[in-house]
């Protein structure tokens, strides 16, 4: 992210009720970089319901594509997607915006049924993002622009 950003997380009650939290705060014209709902199942296990990431099969199928064009052009179509398919796979799978480690960490005060909202959110749309989402549950937000 080029500016300082802000993660916000808002406690919700439900699964459900997070996705309409996240419904309210993709409403808003600022820029939502990156978010995710963090669940705690009935037997206590943290999920992570990435809203914004990149999953590694389209990276596999996005520079496979990308490769077999490109080998088609330099006149080498295999060995270039085979190429373009491990390089999808491998960008697809870094991880962009806050960290699976970081929500997890924040999953664990979950009681299970509940649910978190975490967005990362430009600076100047933190204030917006907290009154959009102050409905919802209990929002606190934090710096987060060493997030890449």
């Amino acid at each position: 992210m080029a500016g300082p950003a802000r993660l916000v997380v808002v406690s919700c009650a439900s699964r459900k009720e997070a996705d309409q939290a996240l419904a309210a705060l993709r409403a808003l014209d600022g820029k939502v970089v990156d978010s995710a709902v963090v669940t705690c199942t009935p037997n206590g296990r943290i999920e992570l319901h990435q809203t914004r990431q990149v999953a590694a099969g389209e990276g596999v199928v996005a520079g496979g594509t990308v490769g077999f064009v490109a080998g088609m052009l330099l006149g080498g179509p295999i060995g270039a997607a085979l190429l373009g398919m491990l390089g999808g796979g491998i960008w697809a799978s870094r991880d962009t915006g806050v960290s699976d480690a970081r929500l997890r960490e924040l999953g664990e005060s979950l009681t299970p049924g509940r649910a978190l909202l975490c967005a990362l959110v430009g600076e100047e749309s933190a204030a917006a993002a907290h009154e959009a989402l102050a409905p919802y549950g209990e929002v606190a937000d934090a710096d987060a622009s060493s997030v890449p």
